[in-house]
């Protein structure tokens, strides 16, 4: 029973804080996956008096331009000539400006967004820029919020978790003062004196990583568990299962492990 409650006062507060980083770790994933899907339709669209010199701009906001595309006037007028006499047509071929779309490696943030739109405007011979921020804004900044929302639970459940083990090995110290005294008495290190407690905190670290890495294998097949009904047609995961495993299971060891080795230094340091 109590061999149990050790196990269990490791396991709690580890498997707390891996669950938190995988739900990171998947919306964080779904955010990229989204920025490249979209930044791949994404496009800006410019209106100029005379025709773009494409090559003079190469980055947006320090962001790379993919490649700049140009309308053609033919096409447009096709599209509206049907509600056009000839020599509305034959007007609006002498008058109509150039049109072009731009495409940028990856999608824009808001702030970026206007920054663009600001750079463009401020060349003379560009008339109008439209940057159509409403149609990904909404959905985009939900994400980053649940991004951002997940990663702070991350921190604060880590923090928790450290001072919780660290409480534990202190306490277990306290209970086992004399056997451990008896041990360094006949020059046993301070490492094998808290031997019991460290088994404890890898046995804790294993049975969380599984526990976890389950958790991560279901979630990541499906989504809807995390996220909201609203964002079913958009969400779409690509982990490579196994190198996300493997940030599970060093951060499992490392945290427990390290903060055991950091109260047995102190102990050290105070004792001798």
């Amino acid at each position: 029973m109590k061999f149990l409650k050790n196990i269990f006062a490791f396991l709690i507060p580890l498997t707390a804080m891996l669950l938190a980083f995988s739900i990171y770790l998947l919306i964080d994933n779904v955010v990229d996956n989204y920025k490249t899907k979209i930044s791949k339709d994404y496009s800006i669209v410019i209106v100029t008096n005379t025709p773009l010199i494409k090559d003079n701009i190469d980055k947006l906001a320090g962001i790379k331009v993919e490649r700049i595309q140009t309308l053609q006037k033919k096409k447009i007028i096709n599209d509206i000539k049907s509600n056009l006499s000839n020599t509305s047509i034959k007007l609006l071929k002498r008058k109509l400006p150039n049109f072009y779309q731009i495409y940028l490696e990856v999608f824009p943030t808001s702030s970026e967004l206007e920054k663009i739109k600001d750079t463009l405007l401020q060349n003379k011979n560009i008339r109008k820029v439209e940057v159509f921020s409403k149609n990904h804004n909404q959905t985009y900044l939900l994400l980053v919020l649940l991004n951002s929302v997940s990663f702070i639970l991350f921190s604060i459940i880590t923090i928790f978790a450290i001072i919780i083990i660290a409480k534990q090995v202190k306490l277990w110290f306290h209970e086992h003062s004399t056997k451990i005294a008896i041990l360094r008495l006949h020059g046993a290190s301070i490492l094998y004196s808290a031997s019991s407690v460290l088994n404890y905190a890898i046995m804790s670290s294993l049975i969380s990583f599984i526990t976890v890495g389950a958790f991560l294998y279901y979630v990541s097949n499906n989504m809807m568990v995390i996220f909201p009904v609203e964002l079913q047609s958009i969400i779409d995961v690509q982990i490579d299962f196994n190198y996300e495993l493997f940030k599970i299971f060093i951060l499992s060891f490392s945290i427990s492990i390290f903060t055991i080795i950091g109260v047995l230094l102190k102990y050290k340091i105070n004792n001798d």
